[in-house]
């Protein structure tokens, strides 16, 4: 349970992070530095005192060419459209409902009756508390943006159903899993992705299409322009941290025990953290519902706690 929620923590504070860095350098060039930060740092530990590439490494990677590679990208497309704390509304919200059903039909781990209703309480409270901006990005015509969130959620989901069966293979073959070694694992898949766009999008887009940031200058990874916000390298490295590094590596360390539904509906009040830090970065202030609706997913979190 700790695992679950500390992942909230880490994916409310990420999508900010990466934000400001797309703001800086584009959606392609962030989603690749953001992986690749994460990789050395996660690699050094899996190679030195974790499994390395044992274990079910080809279906993490598999798990993490979806999560990070299709859902990452997608995730990253969407936060300028729409603002950190909608894009992870909608990705959180229906990522939850995805990974139950993906770990119910594929492998029979399904959630009880009472886990549901209170999983439904936590994503109702995440939805009341951001209302205010589903209503803004429906004003301001952000179909597109929608639209990739949703795909981004649906990887996500995807993504998580694929390493609870990975982890329970493992358990089940007597080859107990290292959690940071499993988050290496899905990393090297997304990265693998994110490689693929980074090239395509050079070689066929000539580094137009999501390299330039948000006033269509193309700058430099290592550039410091004045003041904290405008240092690309920074706001990726916070990114890659709160995300691949922490994120991640909490969420495996909650699937070893949870269900992937589960887990997913804990991760998706990550929007509702987000608001402070939005609030500090990009002027969101949090609106009244914000706080009827942060009661109504904690108390969802509670009961989700006591049942188990």
């Amino acid at each position: 349970m700790i695992g679950a929620v500390l992942t909230a923590v880490f994916f409310g504070i990420a999508p900010v992070c990466a934000n400001r860095a797309i703001k800086l350098i584009g959606f392609v060039r962030a989603n690749l530095l953001r992986l690749s930060i994460a990789i050395v740092v996660m690699g050094i530990w899996a190679f030195t005192f974790g499994q390395g590439l044992r274990g079910q490494s080809l279906l993490f990677a598999t798990a993490g060419a979806i999560g990070f590679g299709i859902g990452g990208l997608t995730l990253l497309m969407a936060l300028p459209r729409l603002g950190a704390p909608l894009a992870s509304l909608v990705e959180e919200s229906v990522a939850a409902p995805v990974a139950a059903i993906v770990a119910w039909l594929w492998y029979s781990d399904k959630l009880t009756t009472t886990q549901i209703a209170f999983c439904s309480v936590i994503l109702l409270g995440v939805f009341i508390g951001l209302l205010p901006y589903v209503r803004g990005a429906a004003i301001k015509g952000a179909a597109v943006g929608i639209a990739l969130a949703l795909v981004a959620g649906t990887a996500q989901g995807v993504s998580f159903a694929m390493t609870r069966h990975g982890l329970l293979l493992m358990k089940a073959a007597h080859t107990p899993p290292d959690t940071i070694t499993v988050a290496f694992q899905r990393l090297a898949g997304g990265l693998l992705v994110a490689l693929v766009v980074f090239l395509v999008a050079r070689l066929v887009w000539r580094k137009r299409w999501g390299f330039s940031g948000a006033d269509g200058q193309i700058r430099g990874i290592l550039g410091s322009e004045r003041g904290i916000t405008s240092r690309p390298l920074l706001w990726a490295g916070l990114n890659s941290l709160f995300g691949p590094i922490l994120g991640v590596t909490c969420t495996v360390w909650a699937q070893q025990s949870l269900n992937p539904g589960v887990v997913q509906s804990i991760a998706a009040m990550a929007p509702l953290i987000s608001v402070p830090f939005a609030r500090w970065l990009e002027g969101h202030r949090p609106p009244r519902l914000f706080f009827v609706g942060a009661a109504v997913a904690i108390a969802g979190l509670v009961g989700v706690s006591l049942v188990g």
